[in-house]
């Protein structure tokens, strides 16, 4: 895509929309009612949404409309179980890190720190994505970074849903902490420990949000193996 063409800036706003829940999953909206809502003309907003149908953040309806796309239940679950092994898997293989990582590793701890005080949701998610994306970065796969910094762009559009309020900050941040606690040890198995502790966590939050009872589930899951796993 052409780097500052009305094409690019048309979806850059309305990728931003969408992830912002402006343009809200499920939603059906017409070419020109998009474009009303860009102040844009239809012809770069009709170019732009074919490149996001193509990503997956939208289908398009000949003559019918756009349909802006949300997540099931099932691929939510895959994805953020994708999320843990990727994640867990890059966390192992940075460890252990040099002087100047770990102490950019903390800078970015210290940038969520006021927000797990103020409760402020969406400057928390931002925080949220750069803390989980430094990790990849260091362990410099430009396929996982893709793959990575897609579910991100993806989940911003449900991270409302998993950090409601100020509560869920406090103890998304305290995940954080753990791992962060993991890294400074440079204990692998702790820090595994704690990413997976961590995305279950949100995941169990998604769910509850999405499916009360399926969310309920799977927080009994996750007890119900910790305690079989001390019989042993």
């Amino acid at each position: 895509m052409k780097s500052g063409s009305k094409k690019e800036l048309a979806y850059k706003k309305i990728k931003e929309m969408f992830l912002n829940r402006k343009f809200l999953p499920g939603a059906m909206l017409s070419e020109n009612e998009i474009a009303r809502a860009l102040a844009m003309s239809r012809t770069p907003v009709r170019e732009a949404l074919q490149v996001l149908q193509n990503e997956g953040f939208v289908t398009v309806y000949p003559k019918q409309g756009v349909r802006f796309q949300g997540f099931t239940t099932t691929a939510l679950r895959e994805i953020l179980e994708l999320r843990a092994a990727v994640e867990g898997y890059v966390m192992a293989a940075c460890l252990p890190l040099d002087e100047a990582q770990l102490a950019e590793a903390e800078a970015l701890i210290e940038l969520q720190r006021p927000c797990s005080l103020s409760g402020d949701v969406e400057e928390y998610l931002v925080h949220d994505a750069a803390f989980h994306n430094y990790f990849v970065g260091l362990y410099g796969n430009s396929l996982i970074s893709a793959v990575v910094r897609s579910i991100s762009e993806r989940f911003r559009s449900v991270g409302l849903r998993v950090l409601r309020d100020a509560e869920s900050v406090r103890l998304s941040f305290q995940g954080h902490l753990a791992i962060m606690e993991a890294v400074r040890a440079a204990d692998v198995a702790a820090a595994l420990t704690a990413v997976h502790a961590h995305i279950n966590f949100g995941k169990s939050r998604l769910l509850s949000a999405v499916d009360p009872m399926e969310g309920e589930d799977f927080v009994r899951e996750q007890f119900e193996g910790a305690a079989q796993s001390l019989k042993y």
